[in-house]
């Protein structure tokens, strides 16, 4: 958002912020199940949906708090298909502990910010967190909150970021040669919103060309995975852009060139871009 739209109070993530791996651990819903057996299963669905469960690393303070936290609504917790876990491997290896060792939550589908790493505290509550990152961070404020000043008027007003939208990349070397057919290839890859994956189709267009989907998808990752795209086509010499859009099992489409400014710059989904010049 800082470099195509305009400054952000927030940290560069760029494309590369991003983690594609195996996790294993323990199913957040077995371990409640374990501890709070019946009280659980007696719950109404209303009752499940007002409830939240949260998370808390205490071990330490943070920059903006005493200790870290977040919280998902019960509901999800519960869902074995959500496949919440409190992770102890990461790509069948322990945590180390820049990544959480001992123990970790993942959340998958969801911003990154809510799976809180060295995890010492889980607790069902009526309320959502209320750690710095979980009510004054993680926001999507609107476009009118232009400094941090006009922000405080929309931190109460605004949910927490939770789900992530569909999103793509494209990766390509600044300067393209043509290959023995004359064609030049791009890659990248592209990402489900939420709990909508796997994603099903990329397509590709070279600066305000048609859409054309690209002729590999390697799929294989599961739902919460994604997908290393590839495609190759003629391209004229100068300078272009190359754009992608993903579309997921669920229908998301990343459907804009830019998406809406927010302070913070995150949930950036506007169609992947590569500026290349093609000899």
């Amino acid at each position: 958002m800082r470099t195509k739209i305009k400054e952000v109070n927030g940290i560069d993530w760029g494309e590369g912020a991003v983690m594609n791996c195996a996790w294993t651990g323990v199913r957040l819903v077995d371990l409640l199940s374990h501890v709070f057996g019946s009280q659980l299963a007696d719950l109404s669905l209303e009752q499940r949906r007002s409830k939240h469960v949260a998370f808390a690393c205490r071990s330490v303070a943070t920059q903006d708090d005493d200790w870290y936290g977040s919280s998902i609504v019960l509901e999800r917790a519960l869902h074995r298909d959500a496949d919440v876990l409190l992770a102890f491997q990461q790509n069948h290896l322990p945590l180390t502990p820049e990544h959480g060792s001992p123990v970790r939550l993942i959340v998958p589908g969801i911003a990154g910010a809510r799976s809180v790493k060295w995890l010492d505290s889980i607790t069902i509550q009526d309320h959502e967190c209320q750690n710095f990152y979980m009510q004054r961070d993680y926001k999507i404020l609107p476009p009118q909150a232009e400094d941090t000043e006009q922000a405080k008027e929309w931190w109460d007003k605004v949910e927490p970021l939770m789900e992530m939208p569909v999103n793509s990349v494209v990766v390509a070397d600044q300067t393209m040669e043509r290959d023995a057919e004359g064609l030049v290839e791009v890659g990248g890859y592209a990402l489900p919103g939420g709990d909508g994956g796997p994603v099903v189709k990329v397509e590709v267009r070279v600066d305000d060309g048609e859409w054309v989907e690209v002729q590999t998808l390697q799929q294989g990752g599961g739902k919460w995975a994604w997908v290393l795209w590839r495609w190759k086509g003629e391209v004229e010499s100068g300078k272009h852009t190359i754009w992608s859009r993903a579309t997921d099992y669920a229908g998301h489409r990343q459907d804009c060139e830019r998406s809406e400014w927010n302070l913070r710059g995150i949930a950036y989904n506007g169609y992947g871009e590569a500026e290349v010049e093609v000899v």
